[in-house]
């Protein structure tokens, strides 16, 4: 672990993730894969967040990406399955909030956070 990149306590994860969805429902979301198998993709690029969720009975983690216009209230959910660890970049005002995501087989997801609508802090670790 290091003081840039804390990596977050499994036992926090579910609520952790909770409470950072409630804040920043709505904001906009960046995922990148960056697999070993299939290279560099990007899932998402400033679309709105629905939910981040951690599922530990199945040890599923899910970002789902909601429609702009309400109709549609996801778009699109990404499933990491098996999280190994989850890497979370420091927070300050006016900056993306992201989080390193690395799977059993070593695939990493980079989501990005773009700051919510008003600033209230983030969720501490």
């Amino acid at each position: 672990m290091t003081e840039e990149r804390p990596e977050l306590p499994r036992e926090k994860w579910r609520q952790f993730f909770d409470d950072l969805s409630r804040q920043y429902e709505g904001s906009d979301v960046t995922v990148e894969v960056l697999s070993r198998t299939f290279g560099d993709l990007m899932q998402a690029e400033k679309l709105p967040l629905a939910y981040l969720e951690y599922d530990d009975k199945d040890d599923i983690f899910t970002v789902a990406v909601g429609g702009r216009d309400g109709r549609y209230p996801v778009v699109l959910a990404h499933l990491i399955q098996r999280p190994r660890t989850i890497l979370a970049d420091t927070v300050a005002p006016d900056t993306p909030r992201a989080f390193d995501i690395v799977d059993a087989e070593g695939t990493q997801t980079i989501i990005m956070l773009h700051e919510p609508a008003v600033w209230s802090g983030a969720p501490t670790l």
